[in-house]
């Protein structure tokens, strides 16, 4: 296994080349601004009259970059974002970007020798945006495929080689990102000792774990236990402590409870309760208007697609063009989806999916409409009917929806979407009801910032060709 030196992590590198790479695209921001503006006032001398000096640009550019900097590290862009699918870098990006730009627009503004162009601050804020995007978007996948490569920067064990623990290795396995090499599990079981979980050496129990913690000299146990009684718990804390590794406690990730946990304090004495997941009314009522403006606009754009599709449609299978189903929406209010028909006519409209790629059902021309989610289009005629929104949980069939335990229920708190966590992640090929934490993460956690974060990462999945199947 590759080991980094103890002067410089992996983690280190790639916050150095956050940092060099969010510089770069100021550069690169206000480089295409130039460009443009010169390209502008050689086809458009009457409107773009202003000839801007070269001076400005770069006194413009180092500007944005001192304001830039602080703002993103107040943030924590230039710490690591272990979210699901990092969906939370992205959120904050956004945000550091609009702060950035208020701040640089009110400083330039001081400047005497600041040129106060708005088409050129809209390409440099416009082009600025797409190219963090890409940047960090690179750097995430660089840091991915070099701990892939065996790039580890923490060394962890976990206690616990029951369910919790299981699926805590697949997540860190699927998550390179996290950097962390897992060296084995602690586990009280007798069965369990010196044999392997998925890979993975059981090297004890609970009488063995300061003794394991110096032998693999690791920097942190995970607690993987979410059963156990809190005195057992706090016994490995103290054994932890003692041994000055970092400790944390794994939750089941479909523990209803801990999903709702709410903390508050009177006087000083703090008071748990269940927190029931709600958006607050105004962003409620943003999420809304954002919904019905690109909706209208995603539906002028793609008309000529969709009339096109329509002929394709009828011209290898007839009538009808559309398929309509029922589904459930918020509330448990049921609700008719719209799509474009990928299935034969004849084929059962309530099935589930089969667990292969391959379906019968499924027309040629419908392969095609599902590879590239050309076949959703018509579900914007929901969301312009308030049925459902661009971005929630996937609405299910009833029959699917009758069998939802309490958990699983909580999906019907939230309007159901085009997209979704769980459509851009890598489970999609899984049942939706089968991987609860996308739906339930998205739920806790919804805001303007997210859907727009998703939104991106839902439109670079489609260019890429990774629609569902």
């Amino acid at each position: 296994m590759i080991r980094l030196g103890s002067r410089m992590t992996l983690r280190d590198t790639l916050t150095a080349l956050q940092v060099l790479g969010d510089l770069g695209s100021v550069a690169i921001a206000y480089l295409v601004a130039a460009l443009a503006w010169a390209w502008g006032e050689s086809l458009l001398p009457i409107v773009l009259h202003e000839t801007i000096p070269k001076g400005n640009y770069i006194l413009n550019a180092l500007v944005t970059a001192v304001v830039l900097l602080p703002v993103f590290h107040s943030i924590g862009l230039y710490r690591e974002h272990h979210s699901i699918l990092n969906i939370r870098e992205y959120e904050d990006l956004i945000k550091g970007w609009g702060l950035t730009a208020g701040i640089s627009l009110l400083a330039l503004t001081l400047i005497e020798r600041s040129f106060q162009s708005r088409g050129i601050f809209l390409i440099v804020w416009g082009v600025l945006l797409v190219v963090l995007f890409v940047f960090r978007f690179s750097i995430y996948r660089l840091g991915i495929w070099l701990r892939r490569q065996g790039w580890r920067d923490r060394p962890v064990l976990i206690y616990g080689a029951g369910e919790v623990g299981r699926k805590l290795v697949e997540r860190v396995r699927r998550s390179p990102k996290a950097g962390l090499d897992v060296r084995g599990f602690i586990d009280d079981a007798p069965d369990l000792r010196g044999t392997e979980v998925q890979g993975i050496p059981v090297l004890g129990g609970f009488s063995e774990l300061a003794e394991v913690i110096r032998e693999t000299e690791v920097e942190e146990v995970l607690v993987a236990m979410s059963r156990a009684p809190w005195s057992s718990v706090a016994a490995i804390l103290d054994i932890c402590r003692r041994q000055g590794v970092e400790v944390r406690v794994v939750p089941s990730l479909f523990d209803i409870v801990l999903q709702q946990v709410e903390v508050k304090d009177i006087d000083g004495l703090p008071l748990i309760g269940m927190d029931a997941p709600r958006i607050p009314p105004g962003s409620a009522l943003l999420k809304r208007l954002f919904d019905l403006v690109v909706s209208l606009v995603l539906l002028g754009v793609f008309l000529p697609v969709m009339l096109a599709l329509s002929a394709a449609i009828l011209w290898v299978d007839g009538k009808p063009v559309f398929f309509r189903q029922i589904r459930v929406g918020m509330g448990g209010k049921p609700f008719e989806i719209l799509k474009f028909r990928s299935m034969f006519v004849d084929a059962p409209k309530y099935a589930v999916t089969p667990g292969t790629g391959f379906d019968p059902r499924i027309t040629p021309i419908g392969r095609i409409l599902r590879r590239t989610s050309l076949d959703e289009l018509p579900q914007l005629i929901n969301v312009l009917r308030g049925e459902m929104s661009l971005v929630g949980p996937r609405p299910e069939m009833p029959f699917i929806v009758e069998t939802y335990n309490d958990l699983q229920r909580q999906r019907l708190n939230a309007k159901p979407g085009i997209t979704g966590l769980w459509q851009i992640s890598p489970d999609r090929a899984t049942a939706i009801h089968e991987n609860m934490d996308y739906d339930i993460y998205y739920i806790r956690n919804q805001s303007f910032l997210l859907d727009l974060a998703i939104l991106a990462k839902t439109a670079s999945s489609v260019v890429a060709g990774e629609g569902a199947w």
